[in-house]
């Protein structure tokens, strides 16, 4: 899929180099904004009663994981976004991961398991060296 590219693990925050991701909505405001291209770090998305931790985007429009994903999914070049990050314009065309429904249901899975204080405290992570 590439998220890494642009949320680096071990901390999945973003490249501070990225463009925007294709939401380029106001929230409450008429108009784009094309601009916002910072996000948190994926940890903790999910609380750890598995319920998703508010609104996602600086929009507040995505409700659930899978509306992320889908957005992801398949970027489209809106006019007037002059930012949007070359990641997601491959080829100067919008992604499109076509992705089927198991991998979506596994990168859930796997943005779940970012939940939690244990990856800084387990010593099964600690560093090896």
């Amino acid at each position: 899929m590439g998220c890494a590219g642009c949320h680096a693990p071990p901390e999945f925050s973003i490249d501070p180099n990225s463009g925007n991701n294709g939401v380029i909505g106001n929230l409450g405001a008429p108009g784009i904004d094309v601009n916002n291209t910072r996000s948190p770090s994926l940890r903790d998305i999910v609380g750890t009663d598995g319920t998703l931790n508010g609104p996602l985007m600086h929009t507040g429009q995505f409700r659930g994981l899978q509306a992320v994903i889908g957005h992801y999914g398949q970027i489209n070049l809106a006019p007037g976004n002059t930012r949007l990050d070359p990641r997601l314009r491959p080829n100067g065309v919008g992604q499109q991961l076509n992705l089927t429904q198991p991998e979506v249901d596994a990168v859930i899975a796997f943005m779940r398991t970012l939940t939690g204080r244990n990856v800084y405290t387990d010593v099964r992570w600690s560093d090896p060296f």
